[in-house]
């Protein structure tokens, strides 16, 4: 009896050394995968659209915030170092960057930069960055008021890109936009990965207004990446048109909103779907319902800015926005820039993302120059989140 009790208890100690050996390594796993391992998990935020559709505007919104890292097209440098590949199969190492990045590590951007990372200006867009602009990243004395993106990038061109990580760590929301996902489901490792928080912030605008503010942009080498494989199997001879590039561009965003509305319950409350022309129309409303769906609130500073960059009609290239301009009416100048037959030319490429997002096709050349008539649609968009 005596040798029964000694072995049990044997085996009840056993037991207990194995249970405080497990907890011991989960707790050592969680501390070595977790970045954040003494502070609250930050929230992440990955802006995706299409060219030319106000997606600048909407993360200088973010970027414009105290407590918010912002970095502006962190995938153009994979896409101009591979740029013989299609968009398709630059969907994955797109979409590993913009893991890492969240996790504020930037080991995989230095395989594309020109010269390997040793400086943060091998970022193209680094100055768009305020938090890459002011310290502790850049410690240069660059006034907040009147700041400009030249005056960032002579004075803190020069920094290690390594010193990013750090500065990524310290705030509490991660924000990244991009131009160069065309397919939701690509995004699903990062939707299911438990560490990260993410919310997908999806911009569309009226294909017409893309389709005119494009003919004043040279994207020869995106347009070929977008269009990619439909381009190899015609005659590399042909010319690459407009109307191509939008077919693609158009059907990637009714693609991305219907994998969302489809996935129902599962994103609820980490997809929102946005068009530039109801944040042109009531700019603070739409703000506010941005900043809510991640969990940020607005100062008065912000909505001073708002006002003005959405109001003013100057052609100022001080801050953040190289313009500032009445929204309203940039919403509507297709309509002096378009003929008649490209915008009916547009309305057809384009005419499921016209009718899945409510912008309404004309029905006359009269209407085309007649800004009383409305080609947009008052309602609540299909599968946006409140």
């Amino acid at each position: 009896m005596h040798s029964q009790y000694l072995q049990f208890a044997f085996f009840l100690f056993l037991s207990l050394v194995v249970l405080i050996l497990l907890q011991s390594f989960q707790l050592n796993f969680h501390s070595s995968t977790n970045p954040y391992p003494y502070q609250k998990r930050p929230v992440h935020v990955l802006i995706i659209s299409s060219w030319r559709s106000g997606s600048s505007f909407i993360g200088q919104i973010f970027n414009h915030h105290d407590d918010v890292f912002y970095l502006f097209e962190p995938a153009h440098p994979i896409w101009m170092r591979l740029n013989q590949e299609s968009a398709e199969l630059l969907h994955y190492p797109v979409r590993d960057l913009l893991r890492s990045l969240f996790f504020c590590d930037v080991t995989p951007l230095y395989s594309y930069l020109p010269s390997g990372g040793q400086r943060i200006s091998e970022m193209k867009f680094f100055a768009e960055s305020r938090a890459l602009c002011s310290t502790p990243f850049c410690q240069a004395s660059i006034p907040l008021e009147g700041y400009d993106r030249n005056l960032c990038f002579h004075r803190c061109k020069n920094i290690s890109l390594g010193k990013m990580e750090e500065t990524c760590r310290s705030y509490s929301h991660v924000v990244m936009k991009t131009v160069r996902i065309f397919d939701l489901k690509v995004l699903l490792p990062l939707l299911q990965d438990p560490s990260l928080d993410l919310r997908i912030l999806h911009l569309v605008r009226d294909p017409r207004a893309v389709t005119a503010s494009r003919k004043y942009f040279s994207l020869n080498i995106d347009d070929q990446i977008v269009v990619g494989n439909e381009k190899k199997k015609k005659d590399k001879n042909d010319k690459l048109t407009l109307a191509q590039v939008m077919t693609k561009i158009c059907n990637a965003q009714v693609t991305i909103n219907k994998a969302a509305i489809a996935a129902g319950e599962s994103l609820h409350g980490r997809y929102m779907l946005l068009r530039y022309e109801d944040l042109a129309v009531e700019p603070f409303l739409n703000v506010k319902r941005i900043y809510k769906f991640v969990g940020l609130s607005i100062s008065p500073n912000l909505e001073k800015w708002i006002y003005n960059v959405t109001h003013n009609d100057s052609q100022s290239k001080k801050g953040f926005m190289p313009y500032s301009r009445d929204a309203i009416s940039v919403t509507q100048k297709w309509r002096k820039v378009l003929k008649f037959a490209s915008v009916k030319e547009i309305e057809h490429v384009c005419s499921e993302e016209m009718k899945q997002f409510g912008y309404l096709p004309l029905k006359s050349p009269r209407h085309l120059g007649n800004l009383k008539v409305n080609l947009v649609a008052r309602r609540k968009i299909e599968g946006e989140e409140e």
